[in-house]
């Protein structure tokens, strides 16, 4: 389930200048011969040059020729290399051309030349923002609070910067203080909510997107968190409610379709869940997660290769969608594509070195090519990254026994059910290991547990039979064929198995 995103607040503030052009003279003419003069070093400190340059320089930026307002403001600094407005001119432009980098040295030196000077903070940080430095725009926008005063917009620049940072708690401190100075802004109800539901605060998530809705009734992104946080309640059917509304407000809205999806394949609902995905893939084609989610949805339908088809497209939109390769690869296992399944999980390894799951679902791919010793090494590799993964050192125990070496094999599966002491099938293969060491007595105790664990697992009162032949306990080798027999188990097949084992020594 993904949370609708929310992002930086970008503050434009408008910049008040008089335009002069010249009687009689087109603005054409009038840059012509500003370059003209520029050219002449006699005139570099010429107060009337330095105006006609600030003019000619917004009426660039007027036209929307950022491209020459960018030349004419160089020249300016250049002819006035303490002139603070054209730093600052500069910055923005830069920033609207997407120079974010060089807009920030430009936002510095105004700053240097006027350590008040405010809109500079507030610009520098967010280009900061827009870039991914939270850390480096969190100072400006204090500094922007420090002399500009307490403001609604800029404690929620600061939240959203520190929501970015996984700094929960210091966003939601700045979205109270957004909510204080300004009662009417929805969105910063809507943000300090997902701050609660990245802390797991569900409950206060869905007060504060009320909220947000009792300001805007209208606002289909609230209505879509709030179904997004009961789905994480377990609440289908609130969600759907809340994901219906947005939709009604807004009918093109992909991402309510999409999670209305998922809440529909939470009540096992695949063929509403499926209709929903395929709504939001129409309203939003680029978007991966909705692919990715309807072949989850086939998956559980065991419909691996309309699965796979999904997984497939949902890479061709984001060629680094880990899960995606991860679940296709699990889908070819689920078909017995081998070798496809190892392809996908090591493309997962490739962009998640230290996803253990990974190495463990491509150990047993492994496993069923027969190439033990790799998968050995991949389960390895896992636990090396997770100490307490109790099923790699079960699995691993599992084909120490293919291999026959029983003794690292009981090492693991005795680490597997120390892990895990509900393991039925580490207790089973431990059992099985325990016997082929001719150490029976150990063995018919692992079997013993299992069927504490699970009485209806019939197949071990063959293992028990077994173990008792070689103890020589006759009475319990019948009372267990017994409970064979009285299960429907065909114990002819099973007795020449046992005059097999009975003559192991």
């Amino acid at each position: 389930m993904k949370l609708s995103s929310i992002t930086l607040i970008k503050i434009l503030i408008s910049i008040s200048c008089v335009i002069f052009i010249g009687c009689g003279e087109s603005s054409d003419a009038s840059q012509e011969n500003i370059y003209e003069y520029v050219e002449e070093e006699s005139n570099l400190d010429d107060p009337a040059m330095i105006n006609r340059l600030t003019i000619s320089a917004q009426n660039f930026i007027d036209q929307g020729d950022l491209d020459n307002a960018v030349e004419v403001l160089s020249r300016l600094i250049v002819m006035s290399p303490d002139n603070i407005d054209a730093y600052y001119k500069r910055a923005n432009v830069k920033r609207k051309l997407g120079l974010l980098e060089e807009s920030i040295g430009d936002y510095s030196r105004a700053i240097d030349l006027d350590p008040g000077f405010v809109d500079a903070y507030l610009r520098r940080g967010v280009s900061h923002a827009n870039l991914g430095r939270f850390n480096d725009a969190i100072p400006d926008f204090d500094k922007v609070i420090e002399l500009g005063g307490p403001d609604a917009a800029m404690y929620r620049n600061r939240g959203l910067a520190y929501y970015e940072l996984d700094m929960w708690h210091d966003a939601i401190e700045d979205f109270n203080s957004a909510i204080d100075i300004d009662p009417q802004l929805a969105v910063a109800f809507n943000d300090r909510g997902l701050a609660h539901v990245k802390l797991g605060q569900y409950n206060k998530a869905i007060e504060d997107f009320e909220m947000a809705i009792s300001v805007d009734p209208n606002f289909v992104i609230a209505y879509d968190n709030k179904g997004n946080a009961w789905q994480a309640l377990a609440n289908f059917y609130f969600a759907i409610d809340d994901y219906d509304i947005a939709l009604e407000l807004d009918p093109s809205y992909a991402p309510s379709y999409n999670n209305r999806g998922n809440a529909y394949r939470g009540l096992n609902d695949y063929e509403s869940a499926l209709a929903d995905y395929s709504k939001a893939i129409q309203m939003a084609p680029r978007n991966a997660s909705s692919y990715f989610n309807r072949g989850v949805t086939y998956g559980l339908m065991e419909q691996w290769e309309k699965a796979i088809d999904d997984y497939s497209l949902a890479i061709i939109q984001d060629p680094i969608y880990a899960d995606a390769y991860y679940n296709r690869g699990g889908a070819h296992g689920n078909l017995a594509n081998y070798d496809e399944a190892i392809k996908d999980l090591s493309t997962v390894l490739i962009l998640q070195p230290m996803r253990s799951e990974a190495l463990h679902s491509r150990s047993l791919a492994h496993i069923n090519l027969g190439d033990i010793q790799s998968a050995i090494n991949d389960l390895t590799d896992a636990i090396l990254i997770d100490p307490n993964m109790a099923i790699a050192y079960g699995d691993r125990g599992a084909a120490f026994m293919r291999i026959k070496d029983y003794e690292k094999a009981v090492s693991d599966l005795g680490k597997a059910v120390n892990l895990d002491e509900t393991y039925i099938s580490a207790y089973l293969n431990r059992g099985i290991s325990l016997f082929q060491l001719t150490q029976y007595s150990s063995a018919v105790e692992d079997y013993d547990q299992v069927l504490m664990l699970d009485s209806e697992r019939v197949d071990v009162f063959a293992h028990l039979a077994r173990a008792y032949t070689m103890l020589g306990i006759e009475e319990k080798v019948n009372e267990n064929l017994q409970k064979l027999i009285d299960n429907d188990v065909d114990i002819n097949e099973l007795s020449n198995e046992l005059i097999e084992l009975s003559q192991t020594p």
